[in-house]
Order: C-alpha cells, then sequence, then structure tokens
C-alpha cells in the first residue's frame, strides 16, 4: 500500500521486468502506475485492473472478489479489461496512446502502455486562468485540440471501437504538443451493464445521455458529445450541463451565441450541433462531424498542423509524478553502471585507516565534546504536523500560548539547557495528542464515507434521468387528491418501477417499491434544497448527498434525512467550515476534524458540533498547539 493510495501495490513492486515508481492515475475501475522496464530502459504506464466495488487487495498483494457472489462479475470484467488491451493493441496512431503489452499477475491483469510525457487537458485547464476566473484554452490550440481529438477518433471508430470516456483528464498533451486519447473505457462500460453500477463508468459532465441507460444505442456519436463537451471547456471554461439536468427543461446555451467573439462561427456551430441532447440529432460519425468544422479546422500546410502550444515545463525538483513520463523517442536516463574495480587495492587500505585515525581521536575528545554541548544553549523544537486539505469548523477562540523562560548556567558540569515542563503540560499534550491522533483516523473513514456517498448521489441522478425520459416503458400518469401528479410505472396498483412524483413539498424522482421510494433517487423541495441519493421506505436513508444550495452541504450516511455514522458537513459560506468524523442525528460526536477555510484545522473531540474535549489546532503557517476546549471555547492550552 501507499500513502496515495491506500489499494496500491507498493512503490518498488516488480511486475516481471517493471518496477513500479509511482501512481499516476486511479479510480473506480483501476490504478494506473509509472513503471521502469528494466529490459528495456524506458518508462511505461501500467494499469491495472481493480474495481473497487467488487474487489479487494489482500495483504500478499493479490487480487480478489470481495466475496463469492462477486466472483463471476470480477473474473468476467478481467476478462474484458484484456480484451480492451488486445484492440488497442492493434492501434499505431500519432493521437492514440500505444499498448505495448498486456500480462496477468497477482490474480488480476495489467495493461503495459507508453508513457506519454506531458500534461492533461485538465491540468491546462486549471493553469490557464481567463476572463471571469473561468479557464480556457488560446483559440488556436482549441482549434488543434479538435484536429487531433477527430484524428484519433477518426482511427478508433474504423476498427469499430469506442473511446466511451473522453474528457480532459483522458487527452494529454506531450511536451511537443500533440495531444493523445489515453484510458480507453471499453471494459468500463462493459461492467456497468452487466452490474447496473454507472458512476464508474461515465463522468456526468462529459457523458451524453445514451450513456446513462444500461441499454442505450452507443455509437460514434456517443464519443462525438464526449469531445465536443471537452472542447467546449476549453473555449468557455467549464464543461456544459450534466446530460440529467438537460431532460425536459435543457438549460445548455450554444457556444455560438456566448462565445462568439472570440472564436468562429463555423466552428462554434460545429460543437454546438455535436453537444444535441437528443442522439440522431448529432453527427453520426467523425466524417461527418469533420464535414460541418469545414475550413474552420487548421489546414494541411499548417505547421505544426496537430499541435497545441508545448505545455509549461515544471519545476525540475517538484518530486510529485506529472500525468505524463518520458516521451517516444526520447532517452531516458538510467541509473549510472557499477564503479569498476579499482587499480589501485591499496585505496581501501588507505580509508580503513583514515577511519581508525578518526575514531580514535573522537574518543580522547568525547569528552571535551560533550562539555561544549552541554554549556551551549539549546533550542526546543516542535515538528508541526503538515497542514492538510481544509476541513472545517467554526472558529476558536484564540488563546496564548506560553513562551518559553530562558534558562542559564553557570556550571560546567553537562545540564539540559531548557527545563522540564511542568506535569500538568506534559498531560495536556499527551492527551491533545491521543485525541488527534483518534480524530485522524476517524477522519480517514469520513473521507471514505463522502466519496462514497457523492458516487451513490451520482447513480441516484442517472435514475432519476432515466425516471423522467419520456420513453420510459409503460408509464402512465396519475393525478394526485392534493393536485399533485405521478408519471411512471405501476405494478398491483401501486408505484412500482421508476417514476416521478410532483407534490406540493417538492418533487421525487427514482426507483418506488410497494408506492414508496426504495432505491436510488432524488428529491427538490420548494426552497431549492435537494438530496440525491439512497431511500428506503419513502424515507431519504442510505448513502446520499443533502444540500441546501448556498448555504451547507452533507455527504455521509443519512437515516431519514439526518447524518449518522461517518461523513462530512460543509457550510457554504465564507470561510468555509467543514466537519469530518462520525455523525449522530445531525450532530458530530467524538474525534472529529475541523477546518476554518485556510486559517486553521482542529483534531480532536466534539459533543453536539462543538470542539470538546482534548485536541490540537494547525494554523496556515504550520505552527501546531495543543488544548481542552469545552462547549466550543478554548479553556486551556499548552506547547
Amino acid at each position: 500500500m501507499t500513502t496515495d493510495n491506500v489499494d496500491a501495490l507498493p512503490l518498488g513492486t516488480r511486475l516481471g521486468d517493471y518496477r513500479l515508481d509511482a501512481i499516476i492515475g486511479h479510480g473506480g475501475f483501476g490504478i494506473t502506475y509509472r513503471a521502469f522496464d528494466s529490459q528495456l530502459a524506458k518508462v511505461v504506464a501500467i494499469k491495472e485492473y481493480l474495481p473497487i466495488e467488487f474487489a479487494v487487495r489482500t495483504a500478499d498483494g493479490k487480487v480478489v472478489p470481495r466475496g463469492a457472489r462477486y466472483a463471476d462479475d470480477f473474473a468476467w470484467g478481467r476478462e474484458r479489461f484484456l480484451d480492451e488491451a488486445r484492440a488497442l493493441a492493434r492501434f499505431r496512431h500519432p493521437h492514440i496512446v500505444p499498448v505495448l503489452r498486456f500480462l496477468a499477475a497477482n490474480g488480476t491483469a495489467y495493461t503495459v502502455m507508453e508513457f506519454e510525457d506531458g500534461q492533461s487537458v485538465a491540468q491546462l485547464l486549471r493553469a490557464n486562468g481567463g476572463q471571469g476566473g473561468g479557464r480556457r484554452l488560446p483559440p488556436d490550440d482549441v482549434r488543434r485540440l479538435a484536429e487531433g481529438i477527430l484524428d484519433g477518433l477518426a482511427a478508433v471508430h474504423a476498427q469499430g471501437f469506442l473511446h466511451r470516456d473522453i474528457k480532459p483528464s483522458n487527452i494529454i498533451v506531450r511536451r511537443d504538443g500533440v495531444p493523445i486519447l489515453i484510458d480507453f473505457g471499453a471494459a468500463r462500460q462493459a461492467m456497468g451493464g452487466r452490474t447496473r453500477t454507472l458512476t464508474s463508468v461515465l463522468t456526468p459532465q462529459y457523458a451524453p445521455i445514451e450513456q446513462y441507460a444500461m441499454d442505450g444505442n452507443q455509437g460514434p456519436w456517443t464519443d462525438i458529445y464526449s469531445a465536443a463537451a471537452v472542447l467546449h471547456h476549453a473555449i468557455a471554461g467549464l464543461p456544459p450541463p450534466e446530460a440529467t439536468s438537460r431532460v425536459g427543461h435543457d438549460p445548455y446555451k450554444p457556444l455560438a451565441v456566448t462565445q462568439a467573439d472570440r472564436h468562429d462561427q463555423t466552428f462554434l456551430a460545429a460543437i454546438d450541433r455535436a453537444l444535441a441532447f437528443v442522439p440522431t440529432e448529432r453527427p453520426q460519425s467523425v466524417a461527418a462531424w469533420r464535414a460541418l468544422f469545414g475550413a474552420s479546422l487548421p489546414s494541411s500546410d499548417e505547421a505544426p498542423t496537430r499541435r497545441m502550444a508545448a505545455p509549461p515545463e515544471p519545476p525540475r525538483s517538484v518530486g510529485a509524478p506529472r500525468l505524463g513520463g518520458a516521451r517516444r523517442g526520447e532517452e531516458v536516463a538510467v541509473a549510472a553502471p557499477p564503479p569498476q574495480p579499482s587499480r589501485f587495492p591499496t585505496k581501501s587500505l588507505v580509508l580503513a585507516l583514515v577511519v581508525a585515525i578518526a575514531a580514535v581521536a573522537f574518543w580522547f575528545l568525547k569528552p571535551r565534546l560533550d562539555l561544549m554541548q552541554a554549556s551551549a544553549p539549546s533550542v526546543a523544537t516542535h515538528a508541526p504536523l503538515p497542514l492538510p486539505v481544509p476541513v472545517t469548523s467554526a472558529p476558536s477562540t484564540p488563546a496564548a500560548t506560553k513562551a518559553p523562560v530562558p534558562q542559564t548556567s553557570t556550571s560546567t558540569a553537562p545540564s539540559p539547557a531548557v527545563a522540564e515542563p511542568a506535569q500538568p503540560d506534559k498531560d495536556l499534550l499527551a492527551q491533545a495528542q491521543r485525541a488527534a491522533d483518534d480524530a485522524r483516523a476517524v477522519f480517514e473513514k469520513a473521507k471514505d464515507a463522502a466519496a462514497a456517498a457523492r458516487a451513490m448521489a451520482g447513480e441516484a441522478k442517472i435514475m432519476a434521468a432515466r425516471a423522467a425520459l419520456a420513453t420510459l416503458e409503460n408509464a402512465q400518469r396519475i393525478t394526485l387528491d392534493d393536485g399533485g401528479s405521478y408519471v411512471g410505472q405501476f405494478a398491483d396498483g401501486k408505484r412500482q418501477g421508476l417514476g416521478v412524483l410532483n407534490a406540493k413539498d417538492g418533487e421525487r424522482r427514482g426507483e418506488w417499491q410497494s408506492d414508496l421510494m426504495n432505491g436510488r433517487g432524488t428529491m427538490r423541495l420548494p426552497d431549492g434544497s435537494r438530496y440525491e441519493g439512497q431511500w428506503r421506505e419513502g424515507q431519504s436513508t442510505g448513502l446520499g448527498v443533502m444540500e441546501k444550495p448556498g448555504v451547507e452541504r452533507e455527504e455521509g450516511n443519512f437515516v431519514a434525512g439526518r447524518l449518522e455514522g461517518p461523513g462530512l458537513h460543509r457550510t457554504l459560506a465564507d470561510p468555509a467550515v467543514v466537519q469530518m468524523g462520525d455523525w449522530h442525528n445531525d450532530q458530530l460526536e467524538g474525534p472529529g476534524v475541523e477546518t476554518v477555510g485556510e486559517s486553521e484545522r482542529y483534531e480532536g473531540s466534539f459533543r453536539a458540533g462543538k470542539r470538546h474535549g482534548y485536541g490540537q489546532v494547525t494554523t496556515a503557517d504550520k505552527k501546531v498547539t495543543s488544548g481542552r476546549w469545552e462547549d466550543g471555547k478554548r479553556i486551556e492550552s499548552g506547547p
């Protein structure tokens, strides 16, 4: 396991000729590593099949199904993963990542690919600030990006293959400016159809509506929508509205209207057409889409035709791996060969003699060195904990920390330069440290629960979108006594299946059983509040996300609409306050973590949602102080 991903193999692990050196990506379907090929002396990327929904890694590094009932799905998905690798290995195209080989090990499968050196389009969009806070690419780069995507997709589609997961993070712009499609999603799509789990199959902002349906009619027009969504993000600074939000009233605003002052009208109109909500209204092939662009794409004599501006070089001192690696054709530096045996065998004897003399000198001088060290003033140090990503709470009452009392000594005998702290301070520090350790452990559980809740909220939105489809099978409409209505499926005279309820107290979309919401679905209240997640017997119960726009947001496990168990609560005012830990009846109880904007982070005990008990505070300058709180107020401070 690594600190970046507890499910990943330890860095340094060897898979045949490959040594795993870093994690460069991970998601619900697998983990991608940067690796070194010891035979060819080059850097590669290795993708590991590890679907987190129905597989786990054991202590010996093997990947196994979570239980007997997942065994068939796991094995079936592994075969689809290898099928995808076999298909991609056929491609040798300048805009498609080359697959070098695939292998089986640790009970799972691996795909070895070229490690493209550069940055993803997602990284470039984060790095380019535009007007009004939007993040965009220069118009010429967008045109060349479009040309590269069209070329790559045309080659993929010509082989009867679909990408199925085009998004900014799956397009690498090499250091020479060439955009490359990576991380094809055929196996993910296959598993989505088999397991009925969709959140790991698609990325909502870039996926068309047909990808939300298990039996959706997918084709080249599906990839064309996703590619157009990426271009929309590059042009406008944000992706188009999620497909699920375009059911009924479509909020999409054409680029030909909103971006007319920055780009060619023909170019924008071609992207708008590719983003049509209805699949049949989009171009049905890359050739048809290219025809819509006309002369707005780079011409064949434009040099370089498909090259974008080279991504900026990151500082070489940065140790974190980039999403990219050694580019094709570039020599990779390898470890220096072992030193040759010296022609002078006496060198080792001389070295040994020098070491021996130094040891004897140190033995004679040690008493004097000890005396000098004892008489010199020392400085007590306290290594601050790193300031993690903010998670917040109401600001605590600042308390003065105790200044150290300078100590002097006239004695020549060895003695500590700083007096030992009083026993109460030592007890306070120890208890605060224990409370902080407990809080960090609970924080990890809360973070996992929040991630699972967001994934479930995505599935709930998918179910809601399917429930609202005008083509929903066997749908009926009834009018309620209070003037509301239900449009959806029935069984034995009760709401059963998918449907949409509009009532005075709000709207509910999703799965129904025995006349009540059961399963996955969404709720919208008249005041704008919403819940997306699991339902049980008509109550918002299970994993989900609840939000009051502009006020607060909760992610985790709910019981009848209240947080219960691991999760987080975030206030949306400035400064944002985030609390993470175990919740009981919508209040944080026991160990937890709270951050206030980027100013401070508290790790310790809570009662009724307020800091109560021992804990530690880390400020923005990474200074750590211990203390004890009652009802949200610090009443005792320590070192």
